[in-house]
Protein backbone atom coordinates (compact mmCIF):
# COMPACT_ATOMS: atom_id res chain seq x y z
CA UNK A 1 0.00 0.00 0.00
CA UNK A 2 1.08 3.56 -0.65
CA UNK A 3 2.52 5.18 2.49
CA UNK A 4 0.02 7.33 4.36
CA UNK A 5 0.37 11.05 3.81
CA UNK A 6 2.55 10.56 0.75
CA UNK A 7 2.41 12.07 -2.76
CA UNK A 8 2.94 15.66 -1.60
CA UNK A 9 5.33 16.00 -4.51
CA UNK A 10 2.58 14.98 -6.91
CA UNK A 11 0.29 17.71 -5.63
CA UNK A 12 3.00 20.35 -5.61
CA UNK A 13 4.14 19.42 -9.10
CA UNK A 14 0.73 19.98 -10.60
CA UNK A 15 0.18 23.27 -8.79
CA UNK A 16 3.46 24.49 -10.25
CA UNK A 17 2.53 23.23 -13.69
CA UNK A 18 -0.70 25.18 -13.65
CA UNK A 19 1.31 28.35 -13.16
CA UNK A 20 3.26 27.59 -16.33
CA UNK A 21 0.37 26.63 -18.61
CA UNK A 22 -2.70 28.52 -19.74
CA UNK A 23 -6.09 27.22 -18.62
CA UNK A 24 -7.77 27.96 -21.90
CA UNK A 25 -7.49 26.53 -25.38
CA UNK A 26 -5.43 28.72 -27.71
CA UNK A 27 -7.48 30.74 -30.19
CA UNK A 28 -6.77 30.65 -33.89
CA UNK A 29 -4.72 33.52 -35.32
CA UNK A 30 -3.95 34.83 -38.76
CA UNK A 31 -0.45 34.55 -40.16
CA UNK A 32 1.54 37.71 -40.64
CA UNK A 33 3.16 38.61 -43.92
CA UNK A 34 6.31 39.75 -42.13
CA UNK A 35 8.47 37.33 -40.18
CA UNK A 36 11.65 38.72 -38.67
CA UNK A 37 12.73 35.40 -37.21
CA UNK A 38 12.82 31.66 -37.68
CA UNK A 39 11.42 29.05 -35.35
CA UNK A 40 14.30 26.62 -35.48
CA UNK A 41 14.91 24.95 -32.13
CA UNK A 42 18.58 24.49 -32.93
CA UNK A 43 20.06 26.47 -35.79
CA UNK A 44 23.62 25.87 -36.93
CA UNK A 45 25.81 27.57 -39.49
CA UNK A 46 28.95 26.52 -41.35
CA UNK A 47 32.24 27.46 -39.77
CA UNK A 48 33.43 27.89 -36.23
CA UNK A 49 31.25 29.59 -33.58
CA UNK A 50 31.89 33.29 -33.12
CA UNK A 51 32.52 34.88 -29.77
CA UNK A 52 30.70 38.03 -28.68
CA UNK A 53 27.28 39.58 -28.67
CA UNK A 54 24.29 39.70 -26.35
CA UNK A 55 21.38 37.25 -26.45
CA UNK A 56 18.05 38.93 -25.58
CA UNK A 57 15.69 36.47 -23.91
CA UNK A 58 12.02 37.01 -23.01
CA UNK A 59 10.66 35.01 -20.07
CA UNK A 60 7.95 35.08 -17.46
CA UNK A 61 9.07 37.02 -14.39
CA UNK A 62 10.68 34.51 -11.98
CA UNK A 63 9.71 34.61 -8.33
CA UNK A 64 13.36 34.30 -7.36
CA UNK A 65 16.85 33.99 -8.86
CA UNK A 66 17.76 31.40 -6.21
CA UNK A 67 18.08 27.94 -7.83
CA UNK A 68 16.68 26.16 -4.77
CA UNK A 69 13.45 28.14 -5.17
CA UNK A 70 13.01 27.37 -8.88
CA UNK A 71 9.73 25.68 -9.72
CA UNK A 72 10.10 22.38 -11.63
CA UNK A 73 7.03 23.45 -13.61
CA UNK A 74 8.39 26.83 -14.71
CA UNK A 75 10.59 26.90 -17.80
CA UNK A 76 11.50 30.51 -16.98
CA UNK A 77 12.78 29.83 -13.47
CA UNK A 78 14.67 26.70 -14.51
CA UNK A 79 16.29 28.57 -17.40
CA UNK A 80 17.52 31.38 -15.16
CA UNK A 81 18.87 28.89 -12.62
CA UNK A 82 20.66 26.95 -15.36
CA UNK A 83 22.35 30.05 -16.78
CA UNK A 84 23.55 31.26 -13.38
CA UNK A 85 24.45 28.01 -11.62
CA UNK A 86 26.13 24.69 -12.26
CA UNK A 87 25.64 21.50 -10.26
CA UNK A 88 28.02 18.70 -9.39
CA UNK A 89 27.74 16.84 -12.72
CA UNK A 90 28.94 19.97 -14.57
CA UNK A 91 31.71 20.89 -12.14
CA UNK A 92 33.09 17.51 -11.11
CA UNK A 93 34.06 14.06 -12.29
CA UNK A 94 32.45 11.12 -10.52
CA UNK A 95 33.35 7.62 -9.41
CA UNK A 96 30.89 5.10 -8.01
CA UNK A 97 31.14 1.93 -5.98
CA UNK A 98 30.13 -1.38 -7.56
CA UNK A 99 26.85 -1.39 -5.63
CA UNK A 100 25.93 2.11 -6.94
CA UNK A 101 25.51 3.38 -3.38
CA UNK A 102 28.67 5.43 -2.76
CA UNK A 103 29.52 8.23 -5.17
CA UNK A 104 32.67 10.33 -5.10
CA UNK A 105 32.65 13.68 -6.91
CA UNK A 106 35.97 15.44 -7.53
CA UNK A 107 35.66 19.13 -8.38
CA UNK A 108 37.63 20.16 -11.43
CA UNK A 109 40.56 22.48 -10.98
CA UNK A 110 39.71 26.13 -11.40
CA UNK A 111 36.00 25.86 -10.60
CA UNK A 112 34.98 29.14 -9.01
CA UNK A 113 32.01 31.29 -8.09
CA UNK A 114 31.26 34.56 -9.87
CA UNK A 115 33.05 36.44 -7.07
CA UNK A 116 36.26 34.55 -7.85
CA UNK A 117 36.24 32.30 -4.78
CA UNK A 118 37.07 28.65 -5.48
CA UNK A 119 34.13 26.25 -5.27
CA UNK A 120 34.72 23.60 -2.61
CA UNK A 121 33.19 20.28 -1.63
CA UNK A 122 31.79 22.04 1.44
CA UNK A 123 29.88 24.37 -0.89
CA UNK A 124 28.37 21.40 -2.75
CA UNK A 125 27.40 19.77 0.56
CA UNK A 126 25.82 22.99 1.83
CA UNK A 127 23.89 23.48 -1.42
CA UNK A 128 22.33 20.01 -1.41
CA UNK A 129 21.48 20.19 2.30
CA UNK A 130 19.87 23.56 1.73
CA UNK A 131 17.49 22.07 -0.84
CA UNK A 132 16.78 19.02 1.33
CA UNK A 133 15.85 21.24 4.29
CA UNK A 134 12.98 22.67 2.25
CA UNK A 135 11.12 19.55 3.30
CA UNK A 136 8.81 16.91 1.96
CA UNK A 137 6.43 19.43 0.42
CA UNK A 138 8.92 20.33 -2.32
CA UNK A 139 9.83 18.11 -5.23
CA UNK A 140 13.52 19.03 -5.23
CA UNK A 141 13.86 18.05 -1.56
CA UNK A 142 11.93 14.80 -1.85
CA UNK A 143 14.12 13.57 -4.70
CA UNK A 144 17.11 13.66 -2.33
CA UNK A 145 15.48 11.16 0.01
CA UNK A 146 17.85 8.36 -1.01
CA UNK A 147 20.80 10.20 0.61
CA UNK A 148 21.57 8.66 3.98
CA UNK A 149 20.18 10.80 6.79
CA UNK A 150 17.47 12.55 4.76
CA UNK A 151 14.63 11.68 7.17
CA UNK A 152 16.63 12.86 10.20
CA UNK A 153 17.47 16.15 8.49
CA UNK A 154 13.89 16.87 7.44
CA UNK A 155 12.53 15.99 10.89
CA UNK A 156 15.03 18.32 12.56
CA UNK A 157 16.81 15.52 14.40
CA UNK A 158 20.06 16.56 12.71
CA UNK A 159 21.33 19.70 11.03
CA UNK A 160 23.22 18.05 8.22
CA UNK A 161 22.89 15.11 5.85
CA UNK A 162 24.92 12.19 7.17
CA UNK A 163 25.34 10.86 3.64
CA UNK A 164 27.20 13.97 2.44
CA UNK A 165 30.88 14.05 3.39
CA UNK A 166 33.42 16.65 2.29
CA UNK A 167 36.53 14.45 2.29
CA UNK A 168 38.74 17.40 1.38
CA UNK A 169 38.42 20.77 -0.33
CA UNK A 170 37.70 19.23 -3.71
CA UNK A 171 36.09 15.86 -2.94
CA UNK A 172 32.49 15.17 -1.92
CA UNK A 173 31.30 11.67 -1.06
CA UNK A 174 27.60 10.85 -1.26
CA UNK A 175 26.31 7.75 0.51
CA UNK A 176 22.90 6.45 -0.50
CA UNK A 177 20.44 4.19 1.30
CA UNK A 178 20.09 2.12 -1.88
CA UNK A 179 21.56 1.85 -5.37
CA UNK A 180 20.91 4.83 -7.64
CA UNK A 181 22.85 4.58 -10.87
CA UNK A 182 21.16 7.75 -12.19
CA UNK A 183 22.37 10.04 -9.39
CA UNK A 184 24.33 12.28 -11.83
CA UNK A 185 21.16 12.76 -13.91
CA UNK A 186 19.22 13.65 -10.77
CA UNK A 187 21.82 16.18 -9.62
CA UNK A 188 21.86 17.77 -13.09
CA UNK A 189 18.57 19.54 -12.34
CA UNK A 190 19.13 23.32 -12.13
CA UNK A 191 17.51 23.22 -8.69
CA UNK A 192 20.69 21.65 -7.33
CA UNK A 193 23.02 24.42 -8.52
CA UNK A 194 25.96 25.06 -6.18
CA UNK A 195 25.75 28.28 -4.16
CA UNK A 196 28.19 30.05 -1.78
CA UNK A 197 27.04 30.01 1.86
CA UNK A 198 28.39 33.48 2.63
CA UNK A 199 26.35 35.07 -0.17
CA UNK A 200 23.18 33.15 0.64
CA UNK A 201 23.33 34.06 4.32
CA UNK A 202 24.50 37.64 3.91
CA UNK A 203 22.13 40.29 5.22
CA UNK A 204 22.42 42.20 1.94
CA UNK A 205 22.10 42.06 -0.94
CA UNK A 206 19.34 39.44 -0.92
CA UNK A 207 20.56 36.31 -2.67
CA UNK A 208 17.17 35.78 -4.32
CA UNK A 209 17.52 39.04 -6.25
CA UNK A 210 21.32 39.46 -6.56
CA UNK A 211 22.83 35.97 -6.55
CA UNK A 212 26.48 34.94 -6.73
CA UNK A 213 26.49 32.15 -9.28
CA UNK A 214 28.59 29.15 -10.21
CA UNK A 215 27.48 28.76 -13.83
CA UNK A 216 28.45 30.00 -17.29
CA UNK A 217 27.05 33.49 -16.68
CA UNK A 218 27.25 35.88 -13.73
CA UNK A 219 24.62 38.24 -12.40
CA UNK A 220 25.57 41.81 -13.38
CA UNK A 221 22.57 43.81 -12.24
CA UNK A 222 18.95 44.78 -12.85
CA UNK A 223 17.68 47.74 -14.83
CA UNK A 224 13.93 48.04 -14.79
CA UNK A 225 12.54 44.75 -16.08
CA UNK A 226 15.88 43.53 -17.42
CA UNK A 227 18.36 41.28 -15.66
CA UNK A 228 21.84 41.41 -17.20
CA UNK A 229 24.08 38.36 -17.09
CA UNK A 230 27.68 38.46 -18.31
CA UNK A 231 30.11 35.75 -19.27
CA UNK A 232 31.62 34.21 -16.15
CA UNK A 233 35.38 34.33 -15.83
CA UNK A 234 36.75 31.06 -17.16
CA UNK A 235 33.25 29.91 -18.08
CA UNK A 236 33.96 29.37 -21.76
CA UNK A 237 30.73 30.85 -23.11
CA UNK A 238 30.75 32.40 -26.58
CA UNK A 239 28.25 35.13 -25.72
CA UNK A 240 29.40 38.27 -23.96
CA UNK A 241 26.09 38.57 -22.17
CA UNK A 242 22.49 37.43 -21.83
CA UNK A 243 19.74 39.98 -21.22
CA UNK A 244 16.73 38.50 -19.45
CA UNK A 245 13.63 40.55 -20.26
CA UNK A 246 11.02 39.86 -17.60
CA UNK A 247 7.30 39.96 -18.29
CA UNK A 248 4.25 39.38 -16.13
CA UNK A 249 2.33 38.62 -19.32
CA UNK A 250 4.08 36.43 -21.89
CA UNK A 251 1.97 38.02 -24.62
CA UNK A 252 4.08 41.15 -24.18
CA UNK A 253 7.25 39.10 -24.49
CA UNK A 254 6.01 37.53 -27.69
CA UNK A 255 5.04 40.96 -29.07
CA UNK A 256 8.56 42.20 -28.35
CA UNK A 257 9.97 39.22 -30.23
CA UNK A 258 7.73 39.88 -33.22
CA UNK A 259 8.91 43.51 -33.20
CA UNK A 260 12.52 42.32 -33.39
CA UNK A 261 13.46 43.43 -29.88
CA UNK A 262 14.19 39.89 -28.58
CA UNK A 263 16.19 36.93 -29.88
CA UNK A 264 14.27 34.23 -28.01
CA UNK A 265 10.92 34.23 -26.27
CA UNK A 266 8.49 31.89 -24.63
CA UNK A 267 5.09 31.86 -26.33
CA UNK A 268 1.85 32.13 -24.33
CA UNK A 269 -0.84 29.52 -24.95
CA UNK A 270 -3.14 32.04 -26.60
CA UNK A 271 -0.52 32.91 -29.24
CA UNK A 272 0.63 29.39 -30.14
CA UNK A 273 -1.15 29.22 -33.50
CA UNK A 274 0.12 32.66 -34.47
CA UNK A 275 3.70 31.71 -33.55
CA UNK A 276 3.46 28.46 -35.49
CA UNK A 277 2.17 30.17 -38.61
CA UNK A 278 4.69 33.03 -38.49
CA UNK A 279 7.83 31.22 -37.38
CA UNK A 280 7.15 27.48 -37.45
CA UNK A 281 7.05 25.06 -34.53
CA UNK A 282 10.69 23.98 -34.60
CA UNK A 283 11.25 25.53 -31.17
CA UNK A 284 8.23 23.83 -29.61
CA UNK A 285 9.86 21.06 -27.60
CA UNK A 286 8.61 18.42 -25.15
CA UNK A 287 8.56 19.55 -21.52
CA UNK A 288 8.99 17.33 -18.46
CA UNK A 289 5.35 17.64 -17.35
CA UNK A 290 2.63 15.07 -18.00
CA UNK A 291 -1.10 14.73 -17.42
CA UNK A 292 -2.66 11.40 -16.47
CA UNK A 293 -5.90 10.13 -15.09
CA UNK A 294 -5.17 7.45 -12.51
CA UNK A 295 -7.09 4.64 -10.86
CA UNK A 296 -7.18 4.28 -7.10
CA UNK A 297 -6.35 0.58 -7.07
CA UNK A 298 -7.21 0.33 -3.38
CA UNK A 299 -10.84 0.91 -4.36
CA UNK A 300 -12.50 -2.50 -5.03
CA UNK A 301 -14.36 -0.93 -7.95
CA UNK A 302 -11.19 -1.31 -10.01
CA UNK A 303 -10.09 -4.72 -8.74
CA UNK A 304 -10.53 -6.40 -12.13
CA UNK A 305 -7.79 -5.38 -14.56
CA UNK A 306 -10.21 -5.91 -17.46
CA UNK A 307 -12.44 -3.13 -16.15
CA UNK A 308 -9.50 -0.77 -16.03
CA UNK A 309 -8.51 -1.77 -19.56
CA UNK A 310 -12.07 -1.18 -20.77
CA UNK A 311 -11.91 2.36 -19.39
CA UNK A 312 -8.55 3.02 -21.07
CA UNK A 313 -9.82 1.70 -24.42
CA UNK A 314 -13.06 3.69 -24.18
CA UNK A 315 -11.24 7.04 -24.22
CA UNK A 316 -9.98 8.52 -27.49
CA UNK A 317 -7.00 10.08 -25.75
CA UNK A 318 -5.46 11.58 -28.87
CA UNK A 319 -8.67 13.37 -29.80
CA UNK A 320 -9.06 14.57 -26.22
CA UNK A 321 -5.53 16.00 -25.98
CA UNK A 322 -5.74 17.67 -29.38
CA UNK A 323 -9.13 19.20 -28.63
CA UNK A 324 -8.26 20.59 -25.19
CA UNK A 325 -4.52 21.25 -25.43
CA UNK A 326 -3.89 21.95 -29.11
CA UNK A 327 -0.44 23.53 -29.43
CA UNK A 328 0.09 23.45 -25.66
CA UNK A 329 0.55 19.70 -25.19
CA UNK A 330 0.90 16.58 -27.30
CA UNK A 331 -1.09 13.34 -26.86
CA UNK A 332 0.68 10.94 -24.52
CA UNK A 333 0.86 7.17 -25.00
CA UNK A 334 3.73 6.44 -22.63
CA UNK A 335 4.84 6.92 -19.04
CA UNK A 336 8.39 8.01 -19.90
CA UNK A 337 7.89 11.24 -21.87
CA UNK A 338 9.36 12.32 -25.17
CA UNK A 339 12.71 14.04 -24.69
CA UNK A 340 13.89 11.58 -22.03
CA UNK A 341 16.34 8.84 -22.99
CA UNK A 342 14.50 5.53 -23.11
CA UNK A 343 11.24 7.03 -24.32
CA UNK A 344 9.29 4.78 -26.67
CA UNK A 345 6.37 6.15 -28.64
CA UNK A 346 3.71 3.57 -27.75
CA UNK A 347 4.96 0.99 -25.22
CA UNK A 348 1.49 -0.39 -24.46
CA UNK A 349 0.37 -0.78 -28.08
CA UNK A 350 -2.91 -2.45 -29.00
CA UNK A 351 -4.04 -3.26 -25.43
CA UNK A 352 -4.24 0.48 -24.66
CA UNK A 353 -5.54 1.64 -28.04
CA UNK A 354 -8.89 3.39 -28.42
CA UNK A 355 -11.46 0.77 -29.37
CA UNK A 356 -15.05 1.17 -28.19
CA UNK A 357 -16.12 -2.29 -29.41
CA UNK A 358 -13.28 -3.92 -27.48
CA UNK A 359 -14.20 -1.86 -24.41
CA UNK A 360 -17.80 -3.10 -24.58
CA UNK A 361 -16.60 -6.69 -24.95
CA UNK A 362 -14.41 -6.36 -21.87
CA UNK A 363 -17.32 -4.92 -19.90
CA UNK A 364 -19.56 -7.81 -20.96
CA UNK A 365 -16.93 -10.30 -19.78
CA UNK A 366 -16.47 -8.61 -16.40
CA UNK A 367 -20.14 -7.78 -15.78
CA UNK A 368 -22.23 -10.42 -17.60
CA UNK A 369 -25.34 -9.28 -15.71
CA UNK A 370 -24.84 -5.74 -17.00
CA UNK A 371 -24.39 -4.27 -13.51
CA UNK A 372 -21.47 -1.99 -14.36
CA UNK A 373 -20.53 0.13 -11.31
CA UNK A 374 -20.58 3.90 -11.41
CA UNK A 375 -17.16 5.48 -11.91
CA UNK A 376 -16.47 8.77 -10.15
CA UNK A 377 -14.23 11.18 -12.04
CA UNK A 378 -12.31 13.33 -9.57
CA UNK A 379 -10.48 16.49 -10.61
CA UNK A 380 -9.82 20.12 -9.73
CA UNK A 381 -12.06 22.72 -11.31
CA UNK A 382 -10.78 24.83 -14.18
CA UNK A 383 -11.63 25.33 -17.84
CA UNK A 384 -9.20 22.73 -19.17
CA UNK A 385 -9.84 20.28 -16.35
CA UNK A 386 -13.60 20.56 -16.86
CA UNK A 387 -13.18 19.91 -20.58
CA UNK A 388 -11.00 16.83 -20.01
CA UNK A 389 -13.36 15.39 -17.40
CA UNK A 390 -16.41 16.02 -19.60
CA UNK A 391 -14.76 14.23 -22.51
CA UNK A 392 -13.87 11.25 -20.33
CA UNK A 393 -17.43 11.18 -19.00
CA UNK A 394 -18.99 11.09 -22.46
CA UNK A 395 -16.48 8.46 -23.61
CA UNK A 396 -17.28 6.11 -20.74
CA UNK A 397 -21.02 6.58 -21.06
CA UNK A 398 -20.75 5.77 -24.77
CA UNK A 399 -19.63 2.22 -23.95
CA UNK A 400 -22.08 1.72 -21.09
CA UNK A 401 -20.17 2.84 -17.99
CA UNK A 402 -22.19 5.01 -15.56
CA UNK A 403 -20.25 8.12 -14.55
CA UNK A 404 -20.45 10.83 -11.94
CA UNK A 405 -18.12 13.83 -12.10
CA UNK A 406 -16.87 15.16 -8.76
CA UNK A 407 -15.03 18.45 -9.33
CA UNK A 408 -13.32 20.04 -6.36
CA UNK A 409 -11.91 23.47 -5.65
CA UNK A 410 -8.20 23.61 -6.60
CA UNK A 411 -7.27 24.46 -3.03
CA UNK A 412 -8.91 21.24 -1.79
CA UNK A 413 -7.99 18.88 -4.58
CA UNK A 414 -4.42 17.95 -3.66
CA UNK A 415 -5.37 16.55 -0.28
CA UNK A 416 -8.38 14.72 -1.70
CA UNK A 417 -6.24 13.13 -4.43
CA UNK A 418 -4.25 11.26 -1.77
CA UNK A 419 -7.12 10.68 0.65
CA UNK A 420 -7.96 7.14 -0.49
CA UNK A 421 -11.49 8.25 -1.41
CA UNK A 422 -10.61 9.25 -4.96
CA UNK A 423 -11.55 6.94 -7.84
CA UNK A 424 -10.54 7.86 -11.40
CA UNK A 425 -8.58 11.01 -10.61
CA UNK A 426 -6.54 13.69 -12.35
CA UNK A 427 -2.82 13.25 -11.73
CA UNK A 428 -0.15 15.67 -12.92
CA UNK A 429 3.50 14.70 -12.86
CA UNK A 430 6.87 16.41 -13.33
CA UNK A 431 9.94 14.21 -13.55
CA UNK A 432 12.55 16.81 -12.48
CA UNK A 433 15.51 14.98 -14.06
CA UNK A 434 15.99 13.48 -17.54
CA UNK A 435 15.82 9.76 -16.72
CA UNK A 436 13.05 7.13 -16.95
CA UNK A 437 13.66 6.64 -13.23
CA UNK A 438 12.08 10.03 -12.51
CA UNK A 439 8.78 8.87 -14.01
CA UNK A 440 8.66 5.18 -13.09
CA UNK A 441 10.32 4.88 -9.68
CA UNK A 442 8.35 7.51 -7.75
CA UNK A 443 4.98 6.72 -9.34
CA UNK A 444 5.02 2.93 -9.43
CA UNK A 445 7.51 1.44 -6.94
CA UNK A 446 5.41 -0.28 -4.27
CA UNK A 447 6.96 1.59 -1.34
CA UNK A 448 7.24 5.02 -2.96
CA UNK A 449 5.67 7.98 -1.20
CA UNK A 450 4.38 9.16 -4.57
CA UNK A 451 2.69 5.91 -5.61
CA UNK A 452 -0.70 7.58 -5.80
CA UNK A 453 -2.40 4.65 -7.59
CA UNK A 454 -1.48 2.10 -4.93
CA UNK A 455 0.02 -0.27 -7.49
CA UNK A 456 1.88 -3.16 -5.87
CA UNK A 457 3.70 -5.29 -8.44
CA UNK A 458 6.69 -7.45 -7.55
CA UNK A 459 7.91 -7.70 -11.13
CA UNK A 460 7.88 -3.91 -11.50
CA UNK A 461 9.74 -3.49 -8.22
CA UNK A 462 12.38 -6.00 -9.32
CA UNK A 463 12.94 -4.29 -12.66
CA UNK A 464 13.18 -0.84 -11.10
CA UNK A 465 15.63 -2.10 -8.48
CA UNK A 466 17.71 -3.79 -11.18
CA UNK A 467 17.77 -0.60 -13.26
CA UNK A 468 18.91 1.51 -10.30
CA UNK A 469 21.73 -0.96 -9.67
CA UNK A 470 22.77 -1.25 -13.34
CA UNK A 471 25.92 0.74 -14.19
CA UNK A 472 25.67 0.25 -17.96
CA UNK A 473 23.44 2.99 -19.45
CA UNK A 474 22.13 0.91 -22.37
CA UNK A 475 21.25 -2.05 -20.17
CA UNK A 476 19.67 0.30 -17.65
CA UNK A 477 17.41 1.85 -20.28
CA UNK A 478 16.25 -1.61 -21.35
CA UNK A 479 15.29 -2.46 -17.77
CA UNK A 480 13.31 0.77 -17.43
CA UNK A 481 11.54 0.06 -20.72
CA UNK A 482 10.57 -3.39 -19.47
CA UNK A 483 9.30 -1.87 -16.23
CA UNK A 484 7.22 0.64 -18.18
CA UNK A 485 5.63 -2.13 -20.23
CA UNK A 486 4.83 -4.15 -17.10
CA UNK A 487 3.19 -1.14 -15.47
CA UNK A 488 1.06 -0.37 -18.52
CA UNK A 489 -0.01 -4.01 -18.79
CA UNK A 490 -1.77 -3.58 -15.43
CA UNK A 491 -3.61 -0.42 -16.51
CA UNK A 492 -3.16 1.67 -13.35
CA UNK A 493 -3.20 4.92 -15.30
CA UNK A 494 -4.63 6.67 -18.37
CA UNK A 495 -1.97 8.73 -20.19
CA UNK A 496 -3.46 11.98 -21.53
CA UNK A 497 -0.93 14.64 -22.56
CA UNK A 498 2.68 15.83 -22.39
CA UNK A 499 3.13 19.57 -22.16
CA UNK A 500 5.49 21.59 -24.35
CA UNK A 501 7.96 24.40 -24.02
CA UNK A 502 6.74 26.81 -26.68
CA UNK A 503 9.43 29.21 -27.88
CA UNK A 504 10.53 31.20 -30.91
CA UNK A 505 14.12 31.86 -31.95
CA UNK A 506 15.48 34.69 -34.10
CA UNK A 507 17.57 34.23 -37.22
CA UNK A 508 21.27 34.21 -36.46
CA UNK A 509 20.97 32.44 -33.10
CA UNK A 510 23.03 29.26 -33.33
CA UNK A 511 23.30 26.05 -31.32
CA UNK A 512 20.39 26.84 -29.04
CA UNK A 513 18.75 23.50 -28.24
CA UNK A 514 16.06 23.11 -25.61
CA UNK A 515 16.22 20.26 -23.13
CA UNK A 516 13.21 18.48 -21.67
CA UNK A 517 13.34 20.82 -18.65
CA UNK A 518 12.97 23.89 -20.88
CA UNK A 519 16.58 25.06 -20.51
CA UNK A 520 19.35 25.45 -23.06
CA UNK A 521 23.14 25.28 -22.69
CA UNK A 522 23.90 28.99 -22.66
CA UNK A 523 27.64 28.47 -22.98
CA UNK A 524 27.16 26.80 -26.38
CA UNK A 525 24.95 29.47 -27.95
CA UNK A 526 26.50 31.94 -30.36
CA UNK A 527 25.31 34.68 -32.69
CA UNK A 528 25.90 34.54 -36.44
CA UNK A 529 25.38 38.20 -37.24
Amino acid sequence: MRPAGAALAVACAWVLLLAACSDSAPPKAQASASAPASGSASASAPGAPRAGGTLRVGIQRPRSLDPAAASPGSQSELLVADLLFDGLPSLATDKVSDDQRTWTFSLRAGAQFANGRPITAADAKYSLERVAKRGEGTLGAVRLESIVGFADLVSGATTDLAGLKALDARTLEIDLSGPLSVLPELLSSPIYGIVPREAVEAAAPAFSSAPVGSGPFSFAGVVGDQVRLVRAAGGGAYLDAVELHLFDDLSRSYDEFVAGHLDWSLVPAGRVDDAGQRFGTGAFRPFQAELFYAFNLLDPTFADVRFRQAIVKAIDRHALANAVYQGVADPLDALVPDGVEGHTADPCGEPCRFDQAAARALLAAVFPDGAVPTVHIDYDQGADQDAVAATIESSLKAVGIPVERRPRAPADYDQFAVSGQQQLFRLGWIGLYPSPDAYLGPLFASTSRDNATGLVAGDVDQLLAAARAQPDPASRVQLYQQAEQRVLAQFPIVPIAQFLTKAVVADGVRDLTLGVDGTFAGDRVWLDR
